[in-house]
């Protein structure tokens, strides 16, 4: 059976971005960059900056316990966008396990790398977004305008001006609807690799499972009985979702770390490996 391949249609390659959901959903993340980075720089800032100076009295602990505190909420506010408006695939982030003295739990989150991700990810969306939100409005602003100008000029609205060339005249307010044409036809494909800049930007930063929480999470699985490790993959991404955030490849240095520490032990089963906790892996577990 032969298949005959259709070129794309010209409403296909052109017209056809113009009615993709993906195409206006980029538009918005890159319109909210700026009210987000701007207000994320200035609580941020604002914040670390009075903590740290106070950091000498009582007072300055507690202020920066807080913005600690408010950064982890505002990075799931960001997953939640980057998956909604960008697609991203982004991990389910587990809640705080109460156990455990707070202050102790609270130099936790001071270690983890996760949270000097989530807090260097927030300071960086306000170049990032101030950028993506000039863009998408220089694009599609301009491009609007080039195309209504002759009207405008027509209707007795004065022109815009260009450094030193003012548009005051119709016949030089048409020589912009060319280039405001296909700076409209471009637009979707500026806007969709802006987008697909912002989701690896986003997933780099926010996007990875800690260390620790993927270990705990083999522990887990293995808890529940021995399995191999096709079987361990399908229950982390159900445990933490399908994305980029899980690989064999992790997967096999996390069970090879595992097994070093005397935590985990393999034994052969026809052409497959299958894991196991060991006593220690067991106590490790209820400990964790």
């Amino acid at each position: 059976m032969s298949t005959q391949f259709r070129p794309p249609t010209f409403s296909e390659t052109v017209l056809r971005p113009f009615f993709a959901r993906e195409t206006y959903l980029g538009l918005a993340y890159a319109l909210l960059g700026l009210p987000l980075g701007t207000f994320y720089f200035v609580f941020l800032v604002t914040g670390l900056s009075v903590g740290l100076g106070l950091a000498v009295t009582v007072v300055g602990i507690p202020i920066l316990v807080l913005i600690v505190v408010a950064a982890r909420g505002l990075a799931q506010l960001e997953r939640t966008l980057a998956v909604s408006l960008l697609g991203a695939s982004m991990p389910r982030v587990a809640k705080e396990r109460g156990a455990g003295v707070l202050w102790r739990r609270l130099a936790g989150q001071a270690r983890s790398g996760a949270t000097w991700r989530e807090l260097a990810y927030l300071l960086i969306r306000f170049p990032t977004g101030v950028a993506s939100f000039s863009i998408a409005v220089s694009v599609v602003g301009a491009g609007g305008y080039a195309i209504v100008a002759p009207i405008v000029i027509a209707s007795g609205v004065r022109g815009a001006e260009f450094g030193s060339w003012r548009i005051d005249s119709v016949s030089e307010a048409l020589l912009l609807v060319p280039p405001g044409i296909v700076l409209l036809f471009l637009a979707p494909l500026i806007l969709t690799l802006q987008a697909r800049l912002e989701r690896a930007l986003v997933v780099h930063f926010l996007g990875r499972v800690p260390r620790a929480d993927f270990r705990r999470a083999v522990g887990h699985t293995l808890a529940r009985g021995d399995a191999d490790a096709f079987s361990l993959m399908a229950d982390l991404e159900l445990y933490f979702g399908p994305g980029p955030h899980l690989s064999a490849t992790r997967l096999e240095a996390t069970l090879l770390g595992l097994q070093d520490l005397g935590l985990v032990v393999s034994a052969r089963s026809g052409p497959v490996d299958r894991y196991s906790l060991t006593a220690a892996g067991r106590t490790a577990l209820a400990r964790a």
